[in-house]
């Protein structure tokens, strides 16, 4: 008799783990509906087997029933708390909630939906990506597209080589030409070049492209170099002078020179660029023609090169440009004067006190703070053109790419970034303070509380992180007082940055705690802090947030949960 009760009960146990085997194959195969319908049956049969419970979880998250799922979730681990830390039910459980999202008619879910799977690093993010790429809405593509460089998988590949054929959207195509340079994906290297060369193509679309190119390759012959350098083709041209530049080629040095005279100007600074950077020599005329171009770009890009060959003609040149009548031109020489390190020192001093345009003056402060000259001087002018210019700012790079010029802001509005002007003029400003941070000066610690004191409370506290990017352990010191600030809002915007960039753990709790009283935006920002520090802590906290009525938070615990388990 004995032996019969352990023979039906090796029996009753082979019968369950070959039911949710049958139940895992039928989710494998992604039919969601035929393993939902097995688990419900091996339930009814086994309703207090752990083994079948937890695959009927399974089954449910996988087919959107999240809600159900949940229910069976919460009964299970009432009677067995230790299930709250089972990593792999956890993660089901988020998928589910990602996997229903992007199915959603809603924009806003499926945007997050997609950020979320991507956020996971999870190899089920890529068919996720691979379905949004060809989404509907060119923003989500867009976002997608981005999404899709970070991984190298050959079903992204092949959409973003099909949206390079067939993407018409002029913001789209940006970030497919950037996919195409961070895949290495040499294939469409003719294509990147047709670009390049078009006269149709955009000044953002040709330097995208440049950029690309000089991704997909760790070398490049002399002889592919003259045939660029060689080409009728202005836009190629170019892109032989950004390569000589990149690869500092052997023997283009001559053609360099040749290009510097060439009938484009954006060849000629492209080619002024490569002379001062790798092709420079102790021979002033050869830049005697650029030095009187009549393109203001041009000379000024010709000056900064003159003070890497002459100082005395670099100064001599740049300095008209310094005072010349279009402020633009002004801001331009200001900021080749700054790159042109301790040769321009000199110069730069005189300019500070002589000059009465104040993006001069910060521009040229901001060269010479890097060197460590007249470091109390500059802090003070930086610090009052923070506080005194009320115009917002952006840096431009546009006139040339080496130079970055503190301007006034020209920035459009962008539809993937909410307030992106602002946002561009807070990450100006904050490089502004990160600077003052780096020289140790007492004034930053006050300036980053007043950007954490804005009412434009997503733009200054994505802003804030910029320290964390641009400064050192001083800069992650002064977040960290603002944790016990009087004010709430500095106080989690502190905690904040302090999670999505410094990973600090011991805020945890006061970012669970300033949840439930948060807005919409700043609970979106607390979940994707949470996930970002990734701590078992926060596995219950998440899962109850799955309940939330709003989609949207919903994907982003869901996310987060997943960050955290895979941590």
């Amino acid at each position: 008799m004995i032996w019969l009760i352990a023979a039906a009960l090796v029996t009753t146990q082979l019968s369950e783990e070959a039911g949710v085997r049958r139940v895992q194959a039928h989710l494998l195969l992604e039919d969601g509906p035929s393993a939902l319908s097995e688990a419900r049956d091996l339930a009814n049969q086994y309703p207090d087997s752990l083994l079948i419970n937890k695959t009927l979880v399974e089954a449910l998250a996988a087919n959107g029933a999240e809600e159900q799922a949940l229910d069976l979730w919460n009964r299970l681990t009432a009677n067995d708390p230790n299930l709250l830390y089972d990593r792999h039910m956890l993660e089901e459980l988020a998928w589910g909630v990602l996997k229903k999202g992007v199915q959603s008619s809603q924009y806003g879910v499926r945007l997050a939906a997609t950020i979320g799977s991507f956020l996971t690093r999870d190899v089920r993010a890529i068919p996720i990506l691979q379905k949004m790429m060809r989404d509907s809405n060119a923003i989500i593509r867009s976002v997608a597209v981005q999404m899709a460089g970070a991984f190298r998988d050959a079903p992204l590949k092949d959409e973003v080589e099909r949206l390079m054929r067939d993407e018409k959207v002029w913001v789209v195509k940006l970030e497919v030409i950037k996919a195409v340079g961070a895949l290495r994906m040499k294939a469409l290297a003719p294509v990147l070049q047709g670009l390049v060369q078009s006269e149709r193509t955009t000044y953002e679309e040709r330097q995208i492209a440049i950029n690309s190119l000089l991704q997909m390759y760790d070398k490049i012959s002399l002889p592919e170099f003259q045939t660029l350098a060689r080409s009728n083709r202005a836009g190629l041209r170019h892109l032989a002078c950004s390569i000589a530049a990149h690869f500092q080629i052997e023997g283009a040095k001559e053609e360099i020179i040749r290009l510097i005279q060439d009938t484009n100007p954006q060849v000629r600074i492209a080619a002024l660029n490569a002379f001062g950077i790798a092709y420079r020599e102790k021979n002033p005329k050869i830049l005697e023609a650029a030095l009187n171009d009549s393109d203001p770009a041009v000379a000024i890009t010709a000056s900064w090169a003159a003070f890497l060959v002459d100082p005395d003609l670099g100064e001599k040149s740049m300095g008209k440009w310094l005072v010349d009548s279009l402020s633009e031109n002004r801001r331009m020489a200001a900021a080749a004067l700054a790159s042109s390190g301790s040769r321009g020192v000199a110069l730069s001093i005189r300019t500070l006190k002589e000059s009465s345009d104040p993006y001069v003056k910060a521009n040229i402060a901001l060269g010479l703070l890097g060197q460590r000259v007249e470091v109390q001087k500059c802090c003070d002018l930086i610090y009052e053109f923070s506080n005194n210019e009320k115009r917002m700012l952006m840096i431009d790079k546009r006139p040339n790419p080496l130079f970055s010029i503190l301007a006034p802001s020209q920035v459009r509005h962008n539809d993937q970034v909410p307030n992106y002007p602002e946002a561009q003029d807070q990450m100006t400003r904050l490089n502004l303070v990160s600077l003052l941070a780096l020289v140790e000066d007492s004034r930053a610690f006050g300036a980053l509380k007043t950007f954490l004191q804005r009412k434009s409370w997503g733009v200054s506290g994505v802003a804030a992180a910029t320290l964390l990017h641009e400064g050192d352990e001083s800069a992650l010191d002064m977040v960290k007082q603002l944790v016990n600030d009087p004010d709430s809002n500095v106080r989690l915007q502190a905690c904040l940055v302090l999670a999505m960039f410094g990973k600090d753990e011991s805020v945890l709790r006061d970012l669970q705690g300033a949840y439930s009283g948060a807005d919409h935006e700043k609970k979106l920002h607390i979940l994707e802090a949470i996930g970002g520090i990734g701590n078992a802590e926060s596995y219950s906290f998440l899962v109850g947030v799955l309940r939330e009525p709003f989609p949207i938070l919903r994907v982003a615990a869901a996310a987060a949960l997943i960050q955290s388990v895979n941590r």
